[in-house]
């Protein structure tokens, strides 16, 4: 061996991770719905309504929990649909968290449309 041993150690080299990316389908789902959104501000009420019940849903993972907690403390800071797209598209962690729950988006965008 040529390393000395060390018990705390793992043996397996560890393996480089790169950052994750984002499905292009799930960022052109972001896009639309939130096109969606600031086309209609007044969709912002359905927005709050899948918070409200995915809130009140017991077994939902920790990520989704933090999501939607997310969610609500941008939408008591501003209720622009611009900004609020400007927060979910960004790529920065803050992005990437927002973008963990899409079913929050659900129903910002009529199937006719």
């Amino acid at each position: 061996m040529s390393q000395a041993y060390h018990p705390f150690r793992n043996r397996r080299p560890s393996r480089e991770r790169g950052p994750r990316d984002t499905s292009p389908q799930q960022t052109a789902y972001f896009e639309q719905a939130l096109a969606c959104l600031a086309a209609h501000p007044e969709r912002i009420s359905i927005l709050v309504k899948n918070l409200h019940y995915y809130q009140q849903q017991q077994h939902l993972p920790k990520s989704a929990k933090a999501a939607i907690q997310r969610f609500e403390y941008l939408l008591a800071v501003t209720q622009d649909p611009h900004e609020i797209a400007q927060h979910v598209l960004e790529d920065s962690y803050e992005g990437r968290k927002f973008r963990q729950l899409p079913l929050l988006l659900k129903g910002l965008c009529d199937p006719a449309e």
